[in-house]
């Protein structure tokens, strides 16, 4: 504490002494003065003079705002922290808890208050002279007693800011991440909204002013804060809570808790909440005589919920339950295409497993099953199943190597819904997602740049900015950015970023957030800071990308017996465990670096050739990573005096024929070719052309 708010504390508590014992007009600056109580040396403060207060506060508003917040702090000097709250009604009830508070305060220092009133509004005299020149006094803003002057000089209340700000932000958590300041702000606008209204009606009953208020602070900065959807969410959960408490069957309260997840899903970024709500649902339909289809479709989008989560078993659960109730239903169309989406999301839960190419297998069971109905032109739920099943073989493939077909298939699902929605529709961009995924599998960061920003610009307009799906894409644009040889600006993307944020491990999706830690952390070992990558790391679960991210980290840092340790034991994991064959690929590439940096050149070969082998098996050709292996073949042959095997190591890197999806192996710009143009112009190796490189101007 400073010593000039050690000096307006003294103040403060010497005031509010004053006006608790005599009428605003009768007090004078004297007998405040004489109160004040400040260690002088070794001896014992006796008072100070009116002068010496004038030059301290210049304003009886000073004096009256210093007062209220000294006494307010006594009154609350017993309070505890609250404890977060779970939903809006929570939050709702935490703010109102506080309000009321404030009123019951209102209740005690009624006399004192008044006398607040009075003199919150004076203007002195020498204020009122043009010539006086009076001028604000400095007071430190940053600390609690200087902020409260500095507010009184200008006639506003902020005594209860402090009381209120930590539970604003506790409220203002449970829906959105609001931004520094945003709390502070809106707990001084409240303060002062609190005071004059409290302080003019000094007969109201402190329940409902409290209630009052807390529904005015929601409207005017808790709702603009989360969006639109949030007022819809308060709807909800009030109706169910009343549902809760009429319905002693339960049938209202679980129609009342349908809307509460459909908001959650449909608009909120809140998916741990759309899951908790999810489980309760499910569990209220399972014990009632309800609708079994209600009860399938719950069950689904619970473990959608619990997928973007990371919470693979409990999402493969639930879509195995919502299997089970289709397959009870009698048989019908309805019944069908409630197992084949059940289906599907089992799918779908592989490919997240690292089981890719079995997923792909069975979403192509699907596929062949769902496309049966589907129309030519026009939106229909068959074809809207279908082109989903279609989305997610192009992810699918391109987890599990299979790079062209999944550019193919990601690229007819876009050309289908520009067609049937048009391109300005979400659900064209999210299509439009899939295919920078799927181009940046491929090989093709700079067309994967060009297609997932065309998205972002209509997911940004219809989506939370702080939900799953734009944090998702920023996720993506950073690994766009890393492949295409930036990783700066991959760490930037990823810096300071709703996805990086507690709220958002808590809130949304810790598995998004994981993955932007890890991206973050590859970027790191890239742009030659690998010691800050392994800390990061070090916050992750051990799992297989991570371990990954470690030993290249550790082969930065030059310690490659370390990183050979890591990728060894990663090794014994992967063996028969799932068909994550791009997985494994990156594996042999760091393992093979690993050996070369130890000298084990003999070792090197041998990894850099398997590598190479699995794009004549379970990998594309013309995968990257492959790519990268012929790469690192052809250096090592270089380094050992073996040049005329470069070229042909080198020819699928350098070849600009397209393949099967209209695009050469990769694409222009991408550090795999420029680094292989270097090494076979050092060979003396020309690099092929072709009649589309000339520029025809020059013709």
């Amino acid at each position: 504490m400073s010593a000039q708010e050690r000096r307006l504390a003294a103040i403060a508590a010497a005031s509010a002494d004053a006006f608790r014992s005599g009428d605003y007009h009768q007090v004078r600056a004297e007998d405040v003065a004489e109160r004040v109580r400040l260690p002088r040396g070794t001896e014992g403060d006796r008072g100070r003079s009116a002068v010496w207060l004038y030059n301290e506060v210049r304003s009886r508003r000073v004096l009256v705002a210093l007062a209220v917040k000294h006494a307010f702090d006594e009154f609350t000097s017993d309070d505890v922290a609250p404890e977060p709250p779970r939903s809006l009604l929570d939050a709702r009830r935490l703010v109102t808890a506080a309000l009321r508070r404030v009123a019951r305060f209102h209740q005690v220092e009624r006399f004192m208050l008044a006398q607040v009133r009075l003199g919150i509004g004076d203007i002195s005299t020498s204020e009122k002279r043009p010539s006086a020149g009076q001028s604000q006094p400095v007071w430190e803003t940053a600390e609690v007693y200087g902020a409260t002057a500095a507010a009184g000089w200008e006639g506003r209340v902020t005594a209860y800011a402090r009381f209120l700000e930590p539970r604003l932000e506790l409220a203002a958590l449970a829906v959105a991440l609001p931004s520094a300041g945003w709390a502070a702000a809106s707990a001084e606008r409240l303060s002062e909204l609190a005071f004059r209204s409290m302080a003019d009606d000094p007969e109201g009953v402190a329940e409902h002013q409290a209630t009052a208020l807390c529904a005015h602070w929601f409207a005017r900065d808790l709702f603009p804060l989360a969006g639109e959807w949030a007022e819809r969410l308060h709807t909800a959960e009030r109706a169910a809570e009343l549902a809760e408490r009429m319905d002693s069957g339960g049938r209202a309260r679980s129609r009342a808790l349908e809307m509460v997840l459909q908001v959650l899903l449909d608009g909120s970024p809140l998916l741990a909440r759309a899951a908790e709500v999810g489980g309760e649902l499910a569990d209220l339909l399972a014990a009632g005589d309800l609708d079994p289809r209600t009860l399938c479709d719950v069950t689904s989008r619970q473990g959608i919920a619990l997928l973007r989560l990371g919470d693979l078993p409990g999402a493969r659960s639930c879509f195995e339950r919502s299997l089970r109730v289709a397959g009870g239903l009698p048989a019908s169309a309805d019944a069908t295409s409630l197992g084949a989406r059940a289906r599907h999301n089992l799918a779908e839960v592989l490919v997240e497993a690292g089981r890719p190419r079995e997923g792909l297998r069975e979403l192509t069971k699907v596929s062949e099953q769902r496309v049966e109905g589907v129309p030519a032109t026009g939106v229909t739920p068959a074809w809207r199943g279908f082109t989903l099943t279609r989305q997610a073989m192009a992810r699918a493939a391109s987890r599990a190597g299979r790079i062209v077909t999944g550019v193919t298939l990601a690229e007819a699902t876009l050309a289908d819904r520009e067609q049937r929605l048009g391109p300005d529709s979400v659900n064209t961009a999210s299509a439009r997602v899939t295919l920078a995924e799927a181009l940046l599998a491929a090989g093709q960061p700079a067309q994967a740049r060009h297609h997932l920003t065309e998205a972002l610009r209509l997911r940004t307009q219809h989506l939370p900015p702080e939900g799953y799906w734009p944090q998702y894409d920023t996720v993506l644009l950073a690994e766009i950015e890393l492949t295409a040889g930036f990783p700066a600006q991959a760490v930037r993307l990823l810096t300071g970023v709703t996805v990086t944020t507690e709220w958002f491990a808590r809130q949304v999706s810790p598995r998004l957030g994981a993955e932007a830690t890890l991206v973050r952390a590859t970027a790191l070992t890239a742009s030659g800071e690998p010691a800050q990558a392994l800390a990061a790391l070090r916050t992750l679960p051990a799992e297989r990308p991570v371990r990954r991210a470690q030993a290249a980290a550790q082969l930065a840092l030059g310690d490659a017996a370390g990183a050979a340790r890591v990728l060894a034991s990663l090794a014994k994991d992967e063996h028969d465990m799932d068909d994550d064959f791009p997985g494994q690929a990156e594996r042999l590439l760091l393992a093979a670096r690993a050996a070369y940096a130890l000298g084990l050149e003999d070792e090197a070969e041998t990894t850099g050739a398997a590598l190479v082998a699995m794009g004549e098996d379970v990998l594309e050709a013309s995968h990257p990573l492959v790519l990268a292996g012929r790469l690192e073949l052809a250096l090592c042959r270089m380094g050992s005096g073996k040049v005329e095997e470069v070229a042909p190591l080198l020819a699928p890197l350098l070849d600009r024929r397209p393949l099967a999806h209209g695009r050469p192996p990769l694409g222009d710009g991408h550090p795999l070719l420029a680094e292989a143009r270097s090494v076979a112009a050092r060979v003396g190796e020309p690099t092929s052309s072709t009649p589309e490189d000339r520029l025809w101007e020059d013709d």
